[in-house]
């Protein structure tokens, strides 16, 4: 492999990571307790951002790892 090649590598992995997310600007809130105060802090993170603190479908509410920020278009 040429050392351009192992160079590029890392980058592709990383971008072709979030394939599978909602949109470009959107993002998880990280694994943690989803209670009142956790929730109101991201989505006063979220909202300044211009996004919306959204529920996965058909996920556990307990836990912050099933929420994203939507941000734009994804809305």
């Amino acid at each position: 492999m040429t050392r351009a090649a192992l160079l590029c590598a890392p980058v592709a992995a990383i971008s072709l990571g979030g394939c599978g997310s909602v949109s470009a600007d959107s993002y998880g809130l990280g694994h943690g307790d989803a209670n009142y105060d956790a929730l109101k802090a991201a989505s006063e993170r979220c909202a300044a951002s211009g996004g919306a603190i959204r529920v996965r479908k058909g996920a556990d509410t307990r836990d912050l790892a099933n929420y994203d920020c939507v941000i734009g278009k994804a809305r």
